[in-house]
């Protein structure tokens, strides 16, 4: 099995193999069913976009598509399957009536609800072995991770 401690000796072979793995792991633990809570689970994309609404307002497709460095082709897609789903709803932006904002709907941010609190639950169980530190350390290094990709995917030489 590829998750020995024996694995590669190069640690950034090792940060590459252990991030595919946890991205695999993360999406097979995401529940299919809601187990009686009061819906399906949020897909990845569903959820971010939601987390950018409640956080954000209502948002431009190229707005949603810059904070996720996407591109906005995709975002109208996934914009798409919240509407279809009643999540969100796209209008008229109050202050440029001729922009098209996003914005979720109360049932968007109900299902953004749910799905919070079955995603923390979820890592409160994983992590139940971890001490407090611990468990704030790894937050603060998966949030310098998201920043330092962030940052380069922005540098003009990055694919």
């Amino acid at each position: 099995m590829v998750t020995t401690a024996a694995g590669p000796e190069d640690p950034l072979q090792r940060v590459e193999l252990q991030l595919a793995l946890l991205l695999r792991r993360v999406e097979g633990i995401r529940d299919t069913e809601s187990g009686g809570t009061g819906g399906p689970a949020l897909d990845r994309s569903s959820y971010l976009l939601l987390l950018l609404l409640e956080e954000g307002g209502p948002l431009g497709i190229s707005a949603l598509a810059e904070q996720q460095g996407l591109d906005g082709s995709t975002v109208t897609r996934q914009v798409a399957a919240l509407e279809r789903t009643r999540l969100a709803r796209r209008g008229r932006d109050p202050e440029d009536g001729r922009a098209v904002v996003v914005a979720a709907t109360r049932h968007g941010l109900e299902a953004l609800g749910r799905e919070r609190e079955r995603r923390r639950t979820r890592f409160e169980e994983v992590l139940a072995r971890w001490s407090p530190s611990e468990r704030s350390q790894l937050a603060g290094l998966l949030e310098r991770l998201n920043q330092d990709l962030d940052d380069w995917r922005r540098r003009p030489s990055a694919p």
